[in-house]
């Protein structure tokens, strides 16, 4: 099994860019409009991302497969939110991400947010996808031709 390209996990990586946006809103700030609204839809972004992850992580649970990206998966999930995307927990997590920036209300966490998805994609999913085709082999990859990685 090849090691993944970046040793952080994902968590680390959304918290590590959206600490870097922060900062630069404090030494740079680029702020962007804020209302009572920005409030509202920054906390439903953030309160959707944790029911997504909770379903997700719920459904690995009950299948009996691993939560560790780096882990030996047991089952392939195909259901649930993994009939909409191959990575519901990544999805939450940029989801959360975004619900932060809207609360932020400055330019630097949508500054930061294409380089975190490159992260993600680059340093974390391409990783869990060779495990996958190692595991599973032509059954993910039909999971593959049939669901996005993404949305």
């Amino acid at each position: 099994m090849r090691k993944p390209y970046f040793i952080l996990p994902a968590p680390l990586v959304y918290v590590a860019f959206f600490i870097l946006a922060w900062a630069c809103s404090i030494v740079w700030p680029l702020a962007l409009p804020s209302n009572p609204w920005t409030w509202f839809f920054g906390w439903s972004a953030i309160d959707a991302s944790v029911l997504l992850v909770l379903w997700s992580v719920w459904l690995m649970l009950w299948r009996k497969t691993t939560l560790n990206p780096y882990g030996k998966p047991q089952r392939l999930l195909t259901e649930g939110p993994f009939r909409v995307t191959r990575n519901p927990i990544y999805v939450a997590m940029t989801l959360s991400y975004i619900g932060g920036a809207i609360l932020l209300a400055d330019v630097w966490g949508w500054v930061f947010l294409p380089a975190v998805l490159f992260a993600v994609s680059v340093g974390v999913i391409r990783h869990e996808e060779r495990i996958l085709l190692e595991h599973f082999g032509d059954e993910y990859r039909q999971y593959m031709n049939k669901v996005r990685r993404w949305l």
